[in-house]
């Protein structure tokens, strides 16, 4: 009799096993594919020793400005990652790590000709400890925004205030004493921001006659139907890794 129930509690372990191991396996799955892991890369790879591969995506924002007037093919492109590139709870691409590119295609806007081109491909991340990652496939853009529309909005609500309260004190009490001695601080100004995207945004936005050709593994090209191509510092990026070989 003892025999069977530690046969069947052993059965009921195991089945309670599986089933717990399998939603933390599928979990890992995704994570590889969320930022474009290759299969050959060891399961657990620390920043700096793996090339970003296909299907990985990374928000960015231009350094300099960029005018299809004022380059050629060939000029080298940098952009600054804005948002951390997370593997398994953990970040590979910290924010402020730089991309960099190159122009692949220029063509200036004429009378014959109104629209302008500008193609870029993004070949590697450099960290801020100059290590760099190559992509496993030339990265190019899925989405392109205007820069971040940054200031300052008013408020009045003490949590919001950049104030030191007393401990002990009533919150009005503490409040009151911290306005007087810092009497800018009343309806205070707070840094506030606008217009971020995020990876999922494609094609252009907020960006006025400017569009973006069909994505493809070949490279990107932003066209201006009206003039110069002209994109100032800030401009936000989205890049994706494409695998050339991938079926559309």
């Amino acid at each position: 009799m003892k025999t069977r129930e530690g046969l069947i509690a052993a059965g009921l372990v195991a089945a309670f096993l599986n089933v717990g191991l399998a939603p933390s396996q599928t979990t890992t799955d995704l994570t590889q594919q969320a930022i474009g892991m290759q299969s050959q890369q060891d399961a657990s790879p620390s920043t700096g020793s793996f090339r970003p591969g296909a299907g990985t995506v990374i928000v960015a924002e231009l350094m300099r400005s960029l005018d299809t007037k004022k380059l050629k093919v060939d000029d080298p492109v940098y952009c600054k990652v804005t948002q951390d590139l997370l593997y398994k709870g953990k970040i590979i691409i910290p924010h402020g790590a730089s991309v960099i590119g190159h122009v692949s295609e220029i063509a200036q806007a004429s009378k014959v000709q109104p629209q302008s081109r500008l193609g870029m491909i993004f070949e590697k991340i450099i960290l801020k400890d100059k290590r760099e990652l190559a992509f496993e496939y030339p990265a190019i853009i899925g989405a392109l925004a205007a820069p971040i529309k940054r200031g300052v909005s008013p408020t009045t609500r003490p949590e919001q205030m950049p104030v030191q309260m007393q401990k002990g004190r009533t919150t009005g009490g503490a409040l009151i004493d911290a306005l007087d001695a810092n009497a800018s601080l009343a309806g205070a100004n707070m840094p506030s921001s606008t217009g971020a995207i995020g990876p999922s945004n494609r094609g252009v936005i907020g960006l006025k006659n400017l569009r973006l050709e069909p994505v493809s593994s070949k490279g990107s090209t932003i066209v201006s139907t009206r003039g110069e191509v002209k994109l100032e510092p800030e401009t936000q990026l989205v890049l994706l890794v494409i695998d050339p070989n991938e079926p559309k």
